[in-house]
């Protein structure tokens, strides 16, 4: 695996999970602002992330530039996850308007989708489709298509992410980090802390790492 490794944990919602994830090494913590059973308002994000000192990633869909860049002024956020039909040019203007690092999600099953965002990211999350949908990805054909020795950049794979099956994903697929939400929920939105536990500790262990790398730079 490279170094560093990143897990994020996405889709936070309640001070106990993000104080969970943060005990356990989580690297990123998503703050989700756009349109899901996941949301929060500006005004309780900014409470959350105030509470619970953290490396916060903004996560938005089609939403103007403007209000990325005030989320990001007022929440203090280390990143920028675009899940929407955002265009590699507004992904550079993004990353200019804020001075952050951009993460752009895409779905595995749309071919070549990754070759669009070549040098307008700072990294890819590669998702079986809309994020929060349990739906797994299929793990030996993201190694096939996304070998890691063809890589350009930073990837990490989301879809379907859980304790039980993290392993495999890390070893099969080789990403450079795990994003997980809905594979560590009770309830729709709602984060099980000992299931944020068990993700991140699983997957800091196969991965190889003992403790979250210095995640100040994010994915640049």
């Amino acid at each position: 695996m490279s170094d560093p490794f990143r897990i994020k944990i996405c889709g936070i919602t309640s001070e106990d999970a993000a104080r969970a994830a943060v005990e356990a090494g989580a690297d990123h913590l998503g703050v989700i602002l756009c349109p899901s059973v996941r949301r929060l308002s500006r005004e309780r994000a900014a409470e959350l992330v105030s509470n619970v000192p953290a490396s916060w990633i903004g996560v938005f869909m089609d939403s103007r530039l403007e209000e990325m860049q005030g989320a990001a002024d007022e929440l203090g956020l280390a990143g920028i996850q675009l899940h929407g039909r955002e265009t590699p040019e507004l992904c550079r203007a993004v990353r200019e308007a804020t001075g952050l690092p951009v993460w752009k999600a895409i779905a595995f099953e749309l071919p070549d989708s990754e070759a669009r965002y070549r040098g307008a990211v700072d990294a890819l999350l590669v998702d079986a489709g809309r994020g929060g949908s349990r739906r797994a990805l299929d793990w030996d054909a993201v190694a096939a298509r996304l070998p890691r020795a063809e890589r350009d950049g930073p990837q990490l794979h989301a879809g379907g992410q859980a304790p039980d099956n993290v392993d495999a994903a890390i070893r099969r697929a080789e990403p450079d980090g795990v994003d997980a939400s809905s594979g560590l929920e009770r309830a729709p939105g709602v984060k099980d802390p000992e299931l944020v536990r068990a993700f991140v500790t699983r997957a800091r262990g196969v991965a190889g790492e003992t403790a979250p790398s210095d995640v100040t730079g994010a994915a640049r």
